[in-house]
């Protein structure tokens, strides 16, 4: 690095160690036109090179600091996000703290809860976060400090369209009550003209009917679809498949309405319809969604009959605050 010696020309000596350290924002040649004109001290295009430097500094300096805050914007903006979704899933599960989850998700993603403004609504949570952000090189201009801010509202929906893992069960519309029991498929003498609460989704026969119990039905069900009904007791596929599922509950102690898994292969998602009077097999409308936790399969032969509780559950799908609420929520940010 060169130094010149001029005597007092000490600030020409500043000069050159601050464009040696990094003003890369001329090309080459402009710079030792700039570097030969500081030496040869020629009066104002001194004075206009010196200000230009001053004012390029000043928006190199600005940059950084702008960039600072759009940095720290966005973190605050995905921990306020994570942490609204999170509370708003209590919502969904019908348990828990909302307040305290979103204080924990907060504090995970390095913000504190004495920065933000939480607020438990109905089905929902709403976080307003500030932080204040020091800048680095605007307090030679005089500012210190800035501030960000984040804002998110998440809510606890009803899902209206199931995508993937649908069973193949239907139970008709009524009020239903978390905890209680209820039958998912009629035993034999229960149906309702040879229909026993078994749907064919994407296919009709035992076979199709067995693997829609052990792995869900793949394709996408939304509220409004007519699917068709599977008649016929389908005792063996139902006794074997359902068996198979609570076989696979390796929880300990095994889940139960009291205390289970949310993941447990027990949970499983039917269909709501409007009524299941149809004859033989024919069409169905859906008109929601919701969980059981699987008891049993009860009797032999064709008095089979599937039992489990209603759950509150989550589940992807599109969400829709008019719909009817049928225990299966989804949970999404609103703003």
């Amino acid at each position: 690095m060169l130094i010149a010696d001029n005597g007092p020309w000490d600030k020409q000596n500043v000069l050159y160690i601050s464009l040696s350290l990094g003003f890369n924002y001329f090309r080459g040649d402009e710079f030792m036109k700039l570097k030969n004109v500081i030496k040869n001290n020629k009066g104002t295009t001194m004075v206009v090179y010196v200000v230009a430097i001053s004012v390029l500094i000043g928006c190199a300096s600005i940059s950084v600091d702008i960039g600072h805050i759009m940095l720290e914007k966005a973190e605050l903006t995905k921990a306020v996000d994570a942490a609204a979704l999170a509370g708003a899933q209590e919502f969904a599960n019908n348990e828990g703290n909302p307040y305290r989850v979103a204080c924990d998700y907060l504090e995970k993603n390095g913000v504190s809860p004495d920065e933000a403004d939480i607020t438990i609504l109905e089905d929902g949570i709403s976080i307003l976060a500030n932080r204040e952000v020091n800048y680095f090189f605007a307090r030679i201009l005089g500012f210190d400090k800035g501030e960000v801010e984040a804002a998110a509202v998440a809510r606890a929906l009803p899902v209206i369209s199931v995508d993937g893992g649908v069973r193949p069960f239907a139970i008709e519309d009524q009020p239903l009550l978390y905890g209680e029991r209820y039958v998912l498929k009629e035993g034999g003498g229960d149906g309702s003209n040879g229909n026993y609460g078994c749907l064919a989704l994407g296919g009709n026969g035992a076979s199709n009917y067995r693997y829609n119990i052990l792995y869900g039905y793949d394709g996408e069900l939304e509220v409004g679809d007519y699917v068709n009904t599977e008649p016929g007791n389908m005792s063996n596929p139902t006794k074997s498949s359902i068996d198979t599922l609570i076989r696979q509950c390796n929880h300990a102690p095994e889940c139960t309405i009291h205390s289970y898994d949310p993941d447990c292969p027990k949970i499983v998602t039917v269909v709501i319809v409007e009524d299941m009077d149809v004859n033989g097999r024919g069409p169905v409308r859906i008109c929601g969604f919701a969980s059981f936790l699987i008891e049993e399969v009860e009797g032999q032969g064709n008095k089979c009959q599937l039992t489990g509780y209603f759950i509150q559950n989550v589940a992807q799908g599109e969400l829709s605050e008019g719909q009817t609420d049928y225990g299966l929520k989804g949970v999404k940010l609103i703003r």
